[in-house]
């Protein structure tokens, strides 16, 4: 007797080809939020808003209503969908590089306004499309085709802590990090979209879910020490966890 075990879900398009490189996590997030959007009966009434970066593609994986937006303006276009449309379901799929660099500010004023949208934000600690340069997100001493030598405090700054960042906003009514560097983290990140997602729906605010993924083609390491490094090196710097959830307080 046949058993299945696997079913693709019905909004991914068949026989797309893969243009994300070898290991990218990408893959992952798209199936699972995909997988949800199946599983809360939202797919119908679902209106996308991708961003410039590796998010672009979205197009080719998702037969969605997608919307491409100008680099970093992916929150400020999600206002104006849902604004318009009030009765659809609206997400961004954004880069941590658009989200928190040229669209940081477009991000926090959407945050404040608490506009009823949900943002997912993957991030990778560096600009993955155009070469591997430093991130608002790159950690110090990471080494980048713009700090050769590593991040550096003095010179570059900080990197940038969205989750933390976005918790403080009123508007804010989900924020939370997760990762995909396991099965027991993807199973998580799961969970988390589902309530920022669930957020969404029952009208509380805006949400956010920050996602912490790999890039072995810049990062020049495989995929599994790719998936160590984040363990490594990222949680130290970038906590998971609920920053904040306005439906259980």
């Amino acid at each position: 007797m046949e058993t299945l075990v696997f079913q693709k879900p019905s909004r991914i398009k068949k026989d797309c080809k893969v243009t994300f490189c070898p290991g990218c996590d990408h893959g992952v997030a798209i199936r699972i939020i995909a997988e949800l959007l199946d599983e809360l009966g939202i797919a119908d009434k679902t209106i996308v808003v991708s961003s410039i970066g590796c998010s672009v593609f979205l197009n080719d994986y998702y037969d969605l209503d997608i919307v491409e937006a100008p680099h970093g303006r992916a929150l400020a276009v999600a206002t104006g969908v849902k604004r318009a449309k009030p009765d659809k379901f609206v997400f961004t799929y954004q880069g941590d590089g658009d989200f928190a660099s040229i669209g940081l500010g477009e991000s926090m004023h959407a945050l404040s306004r608490g506009e009823k949208v949900t943002a997912i934000c993957i991030n990778n600690t560096n600009y993955g499309m155009t070469g591997g340069q430093m991130a608002p997100t790159t950690i110090l001493g990471q080494k980048t085709t713009t700090t050769i030598n590593g991040r550096d405090a003095e010179v570059q700054g900080y990197p940038i802590k969205i989750c933390e960042m976005a918790a403080v906003c009123d508007g804010a009514a989900f924020v939370a990090r997760c990762s995909l560097d396991s099965s027991k983290e993807i199973e998580n990140t799961k969970k988390m979209i589902k309530r920022a997602f669930e957020s969404q729906i029952n009208g509380l605010g805006a949400s956010v879910v920050e996602i912490l993924s790999i890039c072995p083609t810049n990062w020049r390491l495989s995929p599994q020490e790719s998936h160590e490094r984040v363990r490594r090196e990222l949680y130290p710097v970038y906590p998971l966890g609920i920053y904040k959830d306005k439906a259980n307080k």
